[in-house]
C-alpha cells in the first residue's frame, strides 16, 4: 500500500497544488472582509472596556467619598467651579449644575 502511494504521489502532486492554489486565491479575495471584521471586533471590545472602566471609576469615586467625605466635597466643589467657568454665561442654577455633574459621572454615556 505504501509503495502504491509513493508511486502515485508524483502524479497527484500537480493536481493537488492546482486545487490548493485555486482555493488560496479565492480566500485572498476575502482579505478586506477579514480586516473589516477585525476592526469591528476591536471597536466592540474598546466600547466594552470603556463601559467597564466607567463602572470601576464610579465605584472608586463612591468609595473615596465614603472614606474621605471632606476630600470628596472638595473635589465636587472643584468640578462645580470648572463647570461654572464653562457654562457660567447661561445663568444655570446650582441644582442644574449638580444634575450636570451627576450626569457626567454616570456610567450610561
Amino acid at each position: 500500500m505504501l509503495r502504491a502511494t509513493a508511486r502515485l504521489a508524483p502524479r497527484l502532486l500537480p493536481r493537488a497544488e492546482a486545487a490548493l492554489g485555486t482555493r488560496g486565491m479565492s480566500m485572498a479575495g476575502m482579505k478586506g472582509y477579514d480586516d473589516r471584521e477585525a476592526a469591528e471586533e476591536m471597536l466592540f471590545f474598546k466600547k466594552e472596556d470603556e463601559k467597564l472602566l466607567r463602572k470601576l471609576l464610579s465605584k472608586v469615586r463612591s468609595q473615596a467619598a465614603q472614606s474621605d467625605p471632606h476630600a470628596a466635597a472638595g473635589a465636587y466643589e472643584a468640578e462645580k467651579s470648572q463647570l461654572k467657568a464653562i457654562v457660567g454665561k447661561y445663568n444655570i442654577s446650582d441644582a442644574d449644575l449638580k444634575a450636570l455633574i451627576e450626569w457626567k459621572h454616570e456610567i450610561h454615556h
